[in-house]
């Protein structure tokens, strides 16, 4: 099959250029031609040989407009070629088949924000014509695809849920019998209990929220072990900062409970790792993973009341969890499930 794989930019960095290596390593490995529709590459970046880049060129546009150039753009490749399946994971409007990772009416809603400016209206419009132009639009969670219905008035019709995908040969249990040597390792309490917390951002996934929790449990043998971006300014002592992290999974092997209180959060694709690993969660109710996290993996918060936080950490992190090592396949979280749909749904639409 001749797959076009639609994205801004080419980088090794972030969760939907981490989905877009995904994409090209399965499909190639499963004989398809696979092409890629790009604007922003970076060189250090290495893809198999056998794929074809087509790049177009927004140097001199300014940034605020590029993905409307770029859309644009893509129009003039996709007739120029001819392609079995087109799969875009942005804000694009010439493919079939278009991923939904999140919709920004749905996170301005959740927000309360009104309007900014051009900006915001742009990239409405593009969501938009996304959505109506494309074949299917691939919903990361049913709370995506409730946004979708509710603000984008897209039919339900259209939409498929796909959470998701996550790489089963880095993220599973098989580090979890080293887990004194990872807490070792990484500089974790011998004789506290360790919430981990992975953040690339601050106020949305919940950062102020959670270092809040921790100035109230000061006195309980917890830590917080925060790993990511450089967090707020904290002089906790039960408050650990380690930095960016090469491998996550060591991490959760290590940790006893991961934390991710966000307020606002299409999926969470690091719940996901988590309980690859055999880590159990802790979620609110505004994170869209929330729907994979069952009584026996973890806890989903109601509200943001503190001591419900503070008694949902006490009941995880003091029960013994037994996740099971095929968790991932029984939700459909692996990579190949995720792209086999992905196939399905090409031949169906065609």
């Amino acid at each position: 099959m001749r797959i076009a794989l639609i994205h801004y930019r080419l980088l090794q960095k972030g969760g939907l250029e981490s989905r877009l290596f995904n994409y090209i390593h399965y499909f190639v490995e499963q004989g398809h031609d696979v092409h890629l529709i790009v604007s922003k590459i970076d060189p250090s970046v290495r893809i198999p040989d056998s794929v074809q880049i087509h790049q177009i060129d927004l140097k001199r546009i300014p940034k605020p407009i590029r993905m409307w150039f770029f859309n644009n753009g893509l129009k003039k490749v996709i007739e120029q070629e001819t392609f079995d399946l087109s799969l875009s994971l942005g804000r694009t409007s010439h493919q079939d088949l278009v991923l939904c990772p999140g919709t920004h009416l749905g996170y301005m809603d959740a927000l309360g924000m009104r309007f900014k400016g051009p900006i915001d209206r742009m990239n409405i419009y593009l969501d938009k014509l996304a959505y109506r132009d494309s074949k299917l639009i691939l919903a990361a969670s049913e709370k995506i695809k409730d946004e979708l219905i509710q603000f984008a008035k897209v039919p339900e019709r259209k939409i498929r849920i796909l959470y998701p995908p996550t790489d089963n040969r880095i993220f599973n249990q098989s580090g979890k019998g080293r887990k004194h040597e990872f807490r070792k390792k990484y500089g974790f309490s011998e004789d506290k209990k360790s919430l981990l917390f992975v953040t690339t951002g601050n106020h949305l996934k919940g950062y102020g929220f959670l270092l809040e929790l921790m100035e109230l449990i000061q006195d309980k043998p917890i830590e917080l072990i925060i790993a990511g971006v450089k967090p707020m300014k904290t002089d906790l002592p039960n408050v650990n900062y380690i930095g960016y992290a090469d491998h996550v999974e060591e991490l959760m092997w290590a940790a006893d409970a991961l934390i991710h209180p966000a307020i606002y959060e299409a999926y969470a694709q690091v719940v996901s790792e988590a309980l690859f690993c055999g880590l159990p969660v802790i979620v609110s109710d505004k994170v869209g993973a929330k729907t994979v996290v069952t009584l026996d993996v973890g806890r989903v918060v109601e509200g943001f009341r503190k001591q419900d936080w503070i008694d949902t950490i006490n009941e995880v992190i003091h029960q013994d969890w037994s996740i099971s090592p095929t968790f991932p396949q029984e939700n459909g979280l692996t990579v190949k499930q995720h792209c086999e749909k992905i196939l399905e749904y090409g031949k169906q639409i065609n």
